[in-house]
This record gives structure tokens, C-alpha cells and sequence, in this order.
């Protein structure tokens, strides 16, 4: 099977769906296919580039900036008719929310090879940012033909495929089938062996994603304020960037949390992992179902960390996590809830080792990439 993916983004630049694909493809290649993604850089104005990563040829097109987080690629058209011919592939399989995909729908070339889309997540939430509200509805018209031009739609969790309006009406093709990550990766067993001992009483947290409005950074930080003037020792790393570091950073001196609460930025794969072996329990307070699953998860699974999730109406987070059994729930966007659940984290240590090992075994049983990747071929390539 040759196997084209068009993506928006991919490593290094780091995000749920990049760090999916980065796992996925070299398994589907591993497993016999050839496969190949086209992407844009994640960087502004730099020129075509073509490199084999794992196996799989990655084509990285141009882009000259972003509208409504979307990058801009006048180019993309004609690069994926480019790599149609030379690749020859049996079947597309489109990462969505993708604003260069519409290209599909004006590609001869592609009109001919059967369409898998792999849906991570709505574009409108509940309260949208207002660029996507206006732009949306034009988007919506290019959506709704691809997914109808579509063979196959992949849903990442049951909870999404239900609360998903634009998946509605062509459920009768769609399959769900969660997102996973290749559960051996040596990094990763490496940094198991290090110890984290001598931290004392306190807790340490950990939270990772681009800082933007529908991630609730607020309210952790208002609940993480509540327990410090509690006098409990609670110690917070941020990591990443986006349009909302500097009101962040204002709400941490704000808040007098400057002692308890670090911004590290983006952070390079090493110190990545280090940070969530070192951490106690990684968070998720999510506001929105633009959080549709959060692969975040699983990594912290991978080494036996549990996590902080909100209960989101309709997102995969509460889904993965099972709540008192791999890590807890707390209602979304409500600082009571998040600071009760932090509580019950500081007063119980040991449970919060044995959550991370449940979710290691939950990982272990329901996520690993070579057999999410058997089930994509399996249920939507034939």
C-alpha cells in the first residue's frame, strides 16, 4: 500500500496531531507500506524541502503566514499535484482541521485516489475565537464536500463522534479509532531509570500546549493561587508559547505565584521528557472541545504519570483518562473543582503512583501505535 498524508505541521515542530503522525508513519512503514506526508514548514518563507525521516518521505512546503492559526500556502496546490505523480499513491489520508486540504477538491490528480480523513477536532467550539467564527462558515462549504468526497472518516473517541455536528450526518462511514503513540520509545525508558527523590512535600505540576485561550491556563493558575494561600507547597512549569505568554506571565505576577510557577517556554525533546518524568501529575484544563483528545496524555502515561483533566462536554480528555483510576476530573473552566481535585493530589501521594501505573497498563492496552495502526489499514485503506 502507498500511503500519502497531508498534515499541517510536522516534526519538529510539536503538536498532538504532528506528534501522532510522527508515530504513526514510520509504523505504517514498518508494517510493509510506503508512505509519504506532505506538510508545510513551520517556519515562515523557507523553500521546498523533501527528507526521508523514518522511512518516510516528508514534503515540506512553503508558507507566508498564518490566517485564523491557519498557514497560508498559494503554493500547496501544485506541490500536491507534484507529489501525486511522482509517489503514485493508492489512498490520501487527510489530517483534519487542515486549511491547505480544500487543495483535494481542485486536484484532478487527487480525485482519483480514494480520501481517508482523519478528524482531530472541530474547528468551532462553543466559544470561538472570533476569527474562526467569521471565517468558519466559508471554511464549513470546502469541509463538508471533503468529508462527503471522503471513503472513510476517522473519529478519534466515542464522546467526539457524538458531539461532533459535522460529523453527523456522514457517521454511517465513520469508524473510531483513538489516537496512540509508540510505547517504547527508548527516550522514554531511558528517563524511567532517573530518580526523583528528595522533592519533599511538594507537589509538582506540569502542563503542556500551546498557550491559547480554549487551554484554561487561568484557572489553573487561579487554582494553584488558592492552595498556595493555603500554605501548601505547590510548584506549576508551563510549557510552551503562543499569543497568550505575556497575559500568563502578567496573571503569575498578579497572583504573587512568581516563587511557585515557572513559564519554560518551548522546550527542547530531552528537557521535554525530563520535565514529565520529573513532574507528580500533568494537567489538562481545557475549556473547549478544540481539545478533542490530547495526546499530551499518553506521553505522560508512558511513564507512569497521571494526569489532570477537565470534564469538557464531548472531548476524548475524560475519555482517556478514567477518572479515579488514571487520574482525576475536575469540572471544566470551574477553579473550585480544579483546586479540589489539586487538593486530593497533595493529600495523596500514593495514590497518585498508582494511578500513573494504571495508566501505563491503560496505554499499554489501548493505545499502542503498532496496533492503532493495523486498525486504520484494516478499516479504512481497504
Amino acid at each position: 500500500m502507498k500511503i500519502l498524508h497531508i498534515g499541517k505541521y510536522y516534526p519538529p515542530f510539536m503538536g498532538g496531531i504532528e506528534n501522532f503522525m510522527a508515530d504513526l508513519l514510520p509504523e505504517q512503514s514498518r508494517q510493509g507500506h510506503q508512505v509519504a506526508a506532505i506538510v508545510h514548514h513551520h517556519e515562515k518563507h523557507l523553500p521546498y524541502l523533501k527528507e526521508v525521516i523514518h522511512g518516510c518521505a516528508i514534503h515540506r512546503v512553503p508558507f507566508y503566514g498564518q490566517m485564523a492559526y491557519a498557514p497560508i500556502s498559494p503554493s500547496f496546490g501544485s506541490y500536491l499535484n507534484q507529489v501525486i505523480c511522482e509517489f503514485s499513491p493508492d489512498v490520501i489520508h487527510i489530517h483534519m482541521p487542515n486549511l491547505s486540504a480544500i487543495w483535494c477538491l481542485f486536484s484532478s490528480q487527487a480525485k482519483t485516489i480514494p480520501w481517508v480523513v482523519h478528524w482531530h477536532a472541530d474547528v468551532i467550539g462553543a466559544v470561538p475565537d472570533l476569527k474562526i467564527k467569521v471565517l468558519y462558515p466559508m471554511y464549513a462549504c470546502f469541509e463538508n464536500r471533503i468529508l462527503d468526497r471522503s471513503t472513510k472518516v476517522i473519529a478519534t473517541s466515542p464522546p467526539y463522534l457524538s458531539s461532533s455536528l459535522p460529523l453527523q450526518k456522514f457517521r454511517h462511514k465513520t469508524t473510531v479509532i483513538p489516537l496512540g503513540i509508540n510505547i517504547s520509545a527508548k527516550p522514554f525508558q531511558c528517563l524511567a531509570t532517573r530518580s526523583t527523590k528528595g522533592s519533599g512535600t511538594r507537589l509538582r505540576l506540569l502542563v503542556i500546549g500551546r498557550l491559547t485561550y480554549y487551554k484554561g491556563h487561568r484557572y489553573l493558575l487561579e487554582a494553584v493561587a488558592q492552595l498556595c494561600a493555603e500554605g501548601l507547597n505547590v510548584h506549576l512549569d508551563i510549557v510552551g508559547g503562543g499569543e497568550l505568554e505575556a497575559e500568563i506571565k502578567q496573571q503569575v505576577l498578579q497572583l504573587e505565584l512568581a516563587a511557585n510557577v515557572h513559564c519554560l517556554g518551548k522546550l527542547s525533546d530531552d528537557d521535554l521528557h525530563t520535565a514529565l518524568h520529573s513532574c507528580d501529575l500533568i494537567c489538562l484544563p481545557s475549556i473547549e472541545r478544540t481539545e478533542a483528545f490530547g495526546v499530551v496524555l499518553l506521553e505522560a502515561a508512558r511513564v507512569e504519570k497521571p494526569a489532570l483533566v477537565t470534564d469538557v462536554s464531548g472531548s476524548g480528555m475524560s475519555w482517556v483518562v478514567q477518572s479515579g483510576v488514571t487520574g482525576l476530573v475536575a469540572k471544566a473552566g470551574d477553579v473550585a473543582s480544579l483546586a479540589q481535585q489539586l487538593r486530593m493530589a497533595y493529600d495523596a501521594r500514593d495514590s497518585l503512583h498508582a494511578m500513573g501505573k494504571a495508566a501505563k497498563q491503560r496505554l499499554n492496552e489501548n493505545f499502542d501505535i503498532s496496533v492503532i495502526s493495523s486498525k486504520i489499514t484494516a478499516l479504512c485503506y481497504c
